[in-house]
């Protein structure tokens, strides 16, 4: 369950980046670029970052350690 959470959550934060950058407006220079402000979706692409970190680090949480037997 936490393994699937986790890849879900991982789907959506790429999603975002992506649109965030997708939609972002021709004369806007970067979508990362926090100095064009909300023109740019600067908020929507970190928010995107982060949300992806979310959904790795519950994945990455899901699986066992190195040399660990699985239950």
């Amino acid at each position: 369950m936490k393994k699937t959470l986790g890849l879900i959550i991982t789907l959506i934060g790429i999603l975002i980046v992506a649109s965030a950058f997708v939609f972002t407006p021709d004369h806007a220079l970067n979508a990362a670029d926090s100095g064009n402000g909300i023109s740019a979706s600067a908020v929507l692409a970190f928010s995107g970052f982060i949300t992806f970190g979310i959904g790795i680090v519950l994945y990455i949480s899901s699986l066992p350690l190195a040399g660990e037997k699985s239950k």
